[in-house]
């Protein structure tokens, strides 16, 4: 072999050693985020022929079941998370609403994506949290005369993570919190076909704090309506105040969004929160 045959060969080899290639657990993140973002319209489309309320909570179906490997522990340690962890449509202010769900495995934990790319412009490291385990529900409005829902009324995720992993992700929501009390930023935004710089700002507080579990925090997003920086003019309406309900009990984490329209008070939230950490104490490790 000629001596810049060998060489090209050796930088090559070289190359391909830093390549860093992606785990399994971020490769399963990234294609449950985009398929998430259409199982919900795409079961809308399918219930649009249903009239009356519906319910359809089912398993992932992407790959067969397999058989359970007999293992050797010192406990009966819990693993999935059973249906039975999930807020029931009696127990969340939605009357008939159509209610769709998901398990997975390896799902990054969703907060609030707003408060994280805060967090970013203040310098407040990311820590994405992966869970072992997740289960999640989608509340969607009643079906009125065989149309189909078209707003989410509450959604829900649970995640089984480990000890170190959910006292970190709460550590890390207080950080953004206090890193984020108001947040300016300019961006585009187009109206009439014609993109004009906005300036944009949202708040953030802690509404309430160990009301319910282990560790549990309300938070309240108040976005307000976007203005033309150099106008001060109004260019669209305000996005409703926001909140996001976030409970840990054991090795258990679960996260309310709730739609604005429901009306919901911290009183009322605190309360859900409480109802969602005794659904959550049958399978935490350890048991409540």
């Amino acid at each position: 072999m000629r001596d810049d045959d060998l060489a090209f060969v050796e930088r090559v080899h070289r190359d391909l050693s830093d390549v860093r290639w992606p785990e399994p657990e971020e490769i399963r993140a990234v294609a449950h985020r985009r398929r998430r973002r259409t199982v919900a319209f795409a079961a809308v489309a399918v219930i649009a022929a249903v009239t009356g309320p519906a319910y359809a909570l089912t398993e992932r179906t992407s790959a067969p079941p397999t058989a359970a490997v007999p293992v050797a522990t010192q406990s009966p340690a819990r693993a999935e998370i059973p249906l039975d962890s999930l807020l029931t449509v009696t127990e969340v202010p939605v009357k008939g609403a159509v209610q769709l769900g998901d398990a997975g495995l390896g799902e990054v934990v969703r907060l609030d994506p707003t408060l994280q790319r805060c967090g970013d412009d203040r310098g407040v490291p990311a820590v994405p949290a992966y869970s072992r385990y997740s289960r999640s529900q989608t509340l969607l409005s009643p079906t009125r005369a065989g149309r189909a829902p078209t707003r989410v009324e509450l959604s829900q995720d649970v995640y089984r993570l480990d000890p170190l992993v959910s006292a970190r992700l709460f550590t890390h929501l207080r950080a953004l919190l206090d890193a984020c009390p108001e947040w300016h930023v300019v961006e585009n935004v187009v109206a009439a076909g014609e993109t004009t710089p906005n300036e944009s700002k949202h708040a953030w507080e802690t509404a309430a704090s160990n009301f319910a579990g282990d560790e549990s925090i309300l938070v309240r997003r108040v976005p307000f309506a976007p203005r033309g920086p150099a106008s001060g003019r109004t260019l669209q309406r305000s996005s409703p105040v926001g909140m996001t309900v976030v409970v840990r009990v054991g090795d258990l984490v679960t996260v309310l969004v709730p739609d604005p329209g429901l009306g919901l008070g911290d009183a009322d939230l605190e309360a859900l929160g409480r109802t969602a950490a005794r659904r959550l104490c049958p399978a935490a490790n350890p048991t409540c």
